[in-house]
């Protein structure tokens, strides 16, 4: 079908469904970072090693993540989007509960970290082909934004549960609670809600005669692709070394971890809806990206120099606010640039490059850095080298496609 169709009337229970699995695979990919100040007092591993096991165990799940995103992509899009979540939900389900009868070394836990990042590397690419087949162009910030609330809400809630249970009980308890709900709430969210037959899904046999790989001639998605790197870089960066940087960094109590690793998140799932409005009523989704990245920047470098808690938090709040602006409509640019038939594909191209380079890439460099130095301070200033960068490519970005 093409953009002239009709929108459907239950086109929203998509995004709403697509939001339940996104929250839960977030819960899961989320866990280790919470689990590591307790790895860490449990094994007695020095500051150094903190930045490298946790730098191993964080950037390995990338690695499986892209490498998914990239080869499976593709097979999962002629599978069926819906299928393919299907089997993406019980896969990492199952990896994250076993977790905790396996995950005695931080061998076994690294290699289960990456058949998790395997296992959840088609989820994203599957929810960008559902939306590009259920909206037009004019909704599909919105509609993105939906289910990428899912990942706010895990952020945000998350530690609220997950600390506690890992307090009183340990962090396998915790492993097994995550697997079981993949299976008692995501899968059923996929199975009964989720269809992939909307009004702008391609006829069935539909092939486009443009190689998928043709896309790396086209200087906009270069733009794009640099983007998302620089963005991962930001945003795993804050999401995975946050809670080790307020423990160790900034002497937090763990059983305080929840609340103080939550606030910034707070402010960011307000700004999940504000940024997806302001992008589809505007029409300038990557020139409030660029600007927000800028001030993200600013945020992550005064938040690493403040000299209280309460304004190192504050900071790193105002930044993922600001940040959000581009999560909102980064699989938006991406849903522009190619066909229908081709957006579960090109997604999964986009998000495996730029995961790979910029989630483990960028965690690892951080992780590095702070080994180096012994400074946590100093791997925040990775964040805000990508920020600054950012804007500048987000801006070239405006400039070209006026989206």
């Amino acid at each position: 079908m093409t953009e002239a169709a009709a929108p459907s009337a239950i086109r929203w229970r998509m995004p709403a469904a697509l939001l339940i699995a996104t929250a839960i695979n977030w819960f899961d990919r989320s866990a280790m970072s919470l689990a590591l100040p307790k790895l860490a007092e449990e094994n007695a591993w020095t500051t150094a090693e903190i930045g490298a096991n946790g730098g191993r165990l964080i950037s390995i799940f990338f690695i499986g993540y892209g490498l998914a995103n990239l080869f499976l992509s593709p097979i999962a899009e002629r599978f069926g989007p819906r299928r393919a979540l299907m089997v993406s939900v019980v896969a990492f389900s199952l990896c994250t509960a076993l977790n905790a009868p396996l995950g005695a070394t931080v061998s076994a836990l690294v290699a289960l970290r990456f058949l998790l990042g395997v296992a959840e590397g088609i989820h994203f690419p599957m929810a960008s082909a559902i939306v590009s087949r259920w909206f037009p162009l004019g909704e599909r910030s919105r509609a993105n934004g939906i289910y990428i609330m899912g990942v706010q809400i895990a952020v945000v809630t998350g530690p609220f549960f997950m600390v506690p249970l890992i307090d009183h009980f340990g962090w396998r308890t915790m492993f097994l609670v995550l697997g079981a709900l993949g299976f008692l709430v995501a899968l059923p969210a996929v199975v009964g809600i989720l269809r992939d037959d909307g009004p702008y899904a391609p006829q069935p046999g539909a092939r486009s005669d443009v190689s998928l790989f043709s896309v790396f001639r086209n200087g906009s998605y270069w733009l794009v692709l640099i983007a998302g790197i620089l963005s991962n870089v930001i945003i795993y960066g804050l999401l995975t070394w946050l809670p080790t940087y307020l423990a160790k960094g900034r002497n937090v109590p763990f059983a305080d971890l929840a609340a103080d690793t939550s606030i910034p998140f707070w402010l960011g799932a307000a700004s999940i809806p504000f940024w997806a409005v302001v992008g589809d009523k505007t029409n300038r989704r990557a020139l409030f990206a660029s600007i927000g990245c800028g001030i993200a920047g600013i945020g992550v470098y005064l938040g690493a120099h403040a000299s209280s808690l309460i304004m190192t938090v504050a900071f790193l709040s105002i930044a993922i606010f600001f940040q959000n602006a581009y999560q909102t409509a980064e699989f938006a640019f991406v849903q522009r640039i190619l066909p229908p038939e081709r957006v579960g594909a090109a997604t999964g191209l986009y998000n495996g490059m730029s995961i790979i380079a910029g989630g483990a890439g960028g965690t690892a460099l951080i992780g590095k850095v702070v080994e180096a130095t012994g400074s946590y301070d100093s791997g925040l200033m990775v964040v805000v080298a990508a920020a600054a960068i950012n804007l500048v490519v987000l801006a070239l970005l405006y400039r070209r496609i006026k989206y």
